[in-house]
């Protein structure tokens, strides 16, 4: 990745004048030699032996007869005034890349970089500790001596560096992957459309079956359960069940008798089955002062019947709240089920967003409290590696910016005194997802209508609020209430999560509610009590987690329940049967993970098991699967067993299934595109065997292109078996995604094709995106004839033909890097710079213009006019004056110009035969090139 600084007579820098400050800076650092500015800064001292102050021989310039004049660098600073794209590094650790101005000092030969409030605010600089007549907004150049006496900054110019270092105390104390709220970017006005298009066509011959369980087998073995006698349609065919397990197929009067296990094909001109759907699916979204308003639709149109069915799923309108952290949402959505389950509503909810914080206080962590006897370095590990390492002074210190671990491991706390010695502690670390940091809370407040399709009858209002909050390193506090504007339901929720030596510990209680209106005597009330526990034990690399359920009786609902349930009697007219519907009575949730051998040499081992049980002796089920995996070099085993138990009265007792499965990846080959070969094989106890062997890969540079290939081979039961045979393929094009999906069996045929992508209408008109998630913040680059750029950042998308693109994947309320790729540019287009930074909220549309130079390259080839080559390093200037860069090897000049021909002014001295003029004349364009013009020239 290249970085070009153009200049024009304002000293800006043109990429040539560039080019010679580089080849300085080259020459400068390898004698050890930097600018550097500190506070305050002096008068420039008459040059001095030493490093700061060198001559330059004229034979290692050129040719000793026409040297070119350097004397300009002899004083270590080859950094002129102007403006420079440079990478900011604060105390070591690189923070930004930009435009940095450096304007000359009278008397001083030493150009100094001046600073705005805005880059200074983003490096954490403490703006309140400045003299407030220096740090305000409008001030473009803070300088180091602004900030602290102590503070300087560091020009590499080889390496386009500048080191700045400021003493801690001129800087914020802020937690590790801070962005300052006044950086994020709500973006521009603009409208997006996220698409996806998929069209399915299937050419099937149906059939029916029969089996022992009175149910009949329909299109694509989906089962339809009857019951002795009863009579059911399908496919417009009327259907009665027997006695006997059989069934009758009655199509238009004709009864065709079958048998358990076998088939019939409908009769009547209904034995094929063929069609065409498509579906499209819309999120549209209009971003508009700080609103994002957010609408998903979806349209389904049916061959046979040919209908377009319209649905709107939910519209939204979001903003932020930047002082409380939080957001708020009017419209369609569901509430956080972070305490309670999640509930569908209409209305508004307001509620803190984690995103808001910094990584490092994102998630549980314990804060961590020590005490250094001297200037000490402090290393904290978890599970032998390295998490967090800092430089204390003497004293008491507190670490309270740990990024969070999932379950987390004990921490390992070292102090390493300056003497020599050292100190460890523990700080015990396990994770439950209701636990909080210190000091850090939690909390969400909705008001709306429920919201549901399914009801037939009025949907209530209810309000629902919840909180959490982390006391210590050990206990967080939790609660939450629920409640309908009616007196049909509420419940209340408190509870504690602890950390421990043991593990961690989480418990709460919740009462429920309910009031049928309607009714006399349909007042019920419950408890339900949930427990959760995890630990890790890092040397036997061993993971544990479990949470249990327990309901005190029938009569506890929670709200989805309650609502439910009330329409459902209001529909029938009666409260019976109300609390008949099977209720949990209680349910065991069980996690354990197992390494073998250190980093898991020898693989790993999981077991996953829950267990239901239910009021009313309405059966239980269960259900477990252990699993081992393994990677064997570049081959990937899995090994599982599971086995389900149920007792429901749908199967006439009780009822096992087992199943053993084998998985298999092997790639076939070491390069990113190579293909690789899957096979996943299952036996089940109940369905038989079903095998499926699958080869996917990708290809060309980006690996935009993939493809897929399997067969597949079921047993369906036992009765019969069917095999499959499928293949796809995939494009990532720069400007949508397209797809397409063919599969075979027997009696079936199915082809699929599908299309995604969006669209984002801003003020500069209407740009193309190959994916588009309007939850996340995304990025409109302006690039003035760089079409053909790739945007490194988002996959496969270019810059168009009127020099636009949309980067994706930002993430919100972070600093994110958006890079340009110049391969596959014109040349007659430069890129000043090809990465910039930005700080979105969520869901903004952020613009971000990059800096072109448009122009027909040109090499020329100069000689003087005695024949000789024009000394290497002579410097380069227009008609006007403008800076254009510096005669390299050979007498070669390179230029960007839009006209075909013109003047070049060549320097190399102060005498009249140490200067020449160069006229230079392109030759014509062939239609549809635009590649480097080469011409030689003479300069008089």
């Amino acid at each position: 990745m290249s970085t070009h600084i153009r200049a024009n007579h304002n000293n800006a820098v043109t990429p040539e004048t560039y080019r010679l400050r580089r080849l300085a800076g080259f020459i400068m650092a390898a004698m050890g030699t930097t600018a550097a500015w500190a506070a305050p800064i002096a008068p420039a001292a008459a040059p001095a032996a030493g490093p700061s102050a060198v001559e330059f021989d004229n034979v290692f310039m050129g040719t000793g007869k026409a040297a070119v004049d350097v004397s300009r660098y002899e004083k270590g600073n080859p950094v002129l005034p102007g403006t420079y794209r440079a990478d900011i590094y604060l105390n070591e650790i690189r923070v930004d890349r930009q435009d940095i101005v450096f304007r000359g000092i009278e008397g001083n030969d030493v150009a100094q970089p001046c600073f705005s409030y805005a880059l200074l605010t983003q490096l954490g600089v403490d703006m309140a500790k400045l003299d407030p007549s220096v740090a305000t907004p409008q001030n473009a150049c803070i300088t180091m001596s602004d900030i602290s006496p102590d503070a300087f900054a560091k020009m590499d110019i080889g390496a386009l560096r500048l080191d700045l270092s400021i003493p801690q105390d001129a800087l914020r104390k802020q937690a590790r992957g801070y962005v300052n709220p006044e950086l994020w970017d709500q973006g521009e006005t603009a409208f997006l459309a996220g698409y996806h298009l998929n069209v399915y066509s299937v050419d099937q011959t149906l059939s029916t079956r029969a089996n022992p369980y009175g149910t009949a087998v329909g299109i694509d073995g989906i089962p339809t359960s009857v019951k002795d006698g009863t009579r059911y349609t399908f496919d417009g065919s009327s259907y009665a069940a027997s006695p006997s397990g059989s069934f009758m197929l009655q199509p238009n009067g004709v009864y065709t008798a079958v048998r358990d296990g076998s088939y019939v094909a409908p009769v009547h001109a209904t034995d094929n089955y063929n069609n065409v759907d498509a579906f499209l699916g819309l999120n549209l979204g209009l971003n508009i002062g700080g609103w994002r308003i957010r609408s998903y639709e979806t349209a389904q149109w049916d061959q046979n019947t040919g209908r377009t069915s319209w649905h709107n799923l939910n519209t939204t309108a979001t903003h932020d709240i930047t002082p409380w952290k939080a957001q708020l949402t009017v419209g369609d959505g569901y509430t956080q089920g972070q305490i309670f389950d999640s509930s569908p509503y209409r209305g508004l909810t307001v509620y803190s967003d984690d995103r808001m914080l910094p990584d490092s206080q994102q998630g549980y962590a314990p804060v961590v409290h020590g005490v250094a006897n001297t200037q000490a370095r402090v290393e904290v590990r978890q599970n032998g590696n390295l998490l967090y390492e800092t430089t204390v002074a003497p004293g008491p210190f507190t670490i309270d910016d740990l990024y969070s671990t999932g379950y987390g491991g004990d921490l390992i706390v070292t102090v390493f005194e300056a003497d020599g010695s050292t100190h460890t502690m523990a700080v015990p670390f396990a994770s439950v997802p209701m636990l909080l940091r210190p000091g850090q809370d939690r909390w969400s407040i909705t008001d709306g209508q429920y919201r549901s399709d399914a009801l037939r009858n009025a949907k209530p209002y209810y309000v629902e609020g919840t909180y959490q909050r982390g006391i210590n390193n050990w206990l967080t506090v939790y609660g939450g209430v629920q409640s309908t504007y009616r007196a049909l339901y509420k419940s209340y929720l408190g509870g504690v999560a602890v950390n421990t030596p043991a593990g961690a510990v989480g418990f709460d209680i919740t009462n429920s509610h309910t009031n049928f209106r309607g009714w006399n005597d349909n007042s019920i009330s419950g408890y339900s009590a949930r427990l959760s526990y995890s630990k890790v034990l890092p040397t036997a690399g061993t993971t544990f987690a479990v949470a249990t359920y327990r309901y005190s009786n029938s009569n506890f609902l929670t709200l989805d329940d309650a609502i439910t349930r009330q329409d459902m009697a209001t529909t029938s007219g009666t409260a019976a049967g109300l609390m008949n519907v099977p209720r949990t009575k209680q349910r065991m949730q069980l996690t354990l993970n197992q390494n073998l051998g250190g980093e898991s040499q020898y693989g790993s081992l999981y077991f996953n098991g829950s267990r239901y049980t239910y009021w009313r002796d309405t059966g239980a089920s269960t259900t477990y699967m252990l699993g081992y995996n393994k990677g064997f070099r570049h081959l990937s085993v899995g090994v599982t067993a599971s086995r389900s138990y149920s007792s429901d009265p749908v199967y006439r007792g009780s009822r096992f299934d087992n199943q053993v499965g084998l998985n298999l990846t092997v790639p076939l080959g070491t390069n990113l595109n190579a293909p690789s070969f899957m096979f996943n094989g299952v036996h089940d106890d109940v369905y038989g065997n079903s095998d499926r062997a699958t080869i996917n890969g990708t290809f060309g540079d980006q690996r935009q292109y993939s493809y897929n290939a399997g067969a597949t081979y079921a047993e369906n039961g036992g009765a019969t078996s069917t095999t499959t045979v499928n293949g796809g393929m995939g494009w990532r094009a720069a400007y949508a995604t397209l797809g397409a999906n063919y599969s075979h069996a027997n009696h079936y045929n199915q082809f699929g094709a599908s299309a995604a992508g969006g669209v984002v209408v801003h003020e500069g008109g209407a740009t193309l995106a190959p994916q588009l998630d309007l939850n996340n913040p995304i990025a409109v680059i302006e690039a003035a004839g760089a079409e053909g750029a790739r945007v490194t950042s988002s996959g496969t998308a270019t810059v168009d033909g009127r020099g636009y693109a949309v980067a994706t994947g930002l993430m919100p309320y972070r600093m994110n890097d958006v890079t340009l790729d110049p391969k596959g540019m014109s040349l007659d287009a430069d890129l000043q710079t090809t990465r910039q930074q930005t700080a979105p909220r969520a869901g903004a549309v952020i613009p971000l213009k990059f800096k072109t130079v448009n122009g027909r390259a040109v090499l020329i080839r100069a000689t003087q006019p005695n024949g000789e080559a024009l000394p290497f390093g002579a410097q380069v200037t227009d008609t006007s004056g403008n800076d254009m860069g510096i005669v390299g090897q050979g007498g070669q000049i390179f230029v960007r110009t839009g006209a075909d021909g013109g003047e070049l002014n060549v320097e190399w001295g102060s005498e009249a035969n140490q200067r020449c003029r160069v006229r230079y004349q392109l030759p014509a364009r062939e239609k549809g090139t635009n590649g480097l013009a080469s011409v030689s020239a003479g300069c008089q």
